[in-house]
């Protein structure tokens, strides 16, 4: 059974209950937070192997959340993997820009979203920012 800690960051409830449920049935501890203020606390205090963040949330970005999480002084946060979850024009070079190691578009199917998880965690962590 996987026991990788997942962070799912979503301000739509129904995503993050979706995402969380298959990744749940799929073995992974899964940790959720609904804005990037709160999944700063939420991957300070649990330090998971990888986060799934929205684009397009209020008060914060997604690209601005993966760039918080990438330079945060925590040394287990620096394995962090990052998959970007956005359907809007320009998200997948926003999230890439700002380091997410993987993109998947809304809408998506479980076995697509279980695919990139696997690949984000077996693909180690990608560079810190200097």
């Amino acid at each position: 059974m996987n026991t990788a800690r997942v962070l799912v960051v979503d301000d739509s409830a129904p995503v993050r209950t979706l995402l969380a449920q298959a990744l749940r049935q799929h073995g992974y501890r899964v940790y959720e937070a609904d804005t990037g203020p709160g999944a700063l606390r939420v991957a300070l205090d649990v330090r998971p192997a990888l986060a799934i963040v929205d684009q397009w949330m209020p008060g914060m970005t997604g690209a601005e959340l993966i760039r918080l999480l990438r330079a945060a002084p925590v040394p287990e946060l620096r394995a962090m993997a990052i998959i970007g979850l956005s359907g809007r024009a320009g998200s997948e070079r926003d999230l890439l820009g700002a380091g997410a190691g993987g993109f998947i578009s809304k809408p998506f199917g479980e076995t697509d979203l279980m695919a990139a998880v696997r690949s984000a965690l077996a693909a180690g962590p990608p560079p810190r920012p200097a």
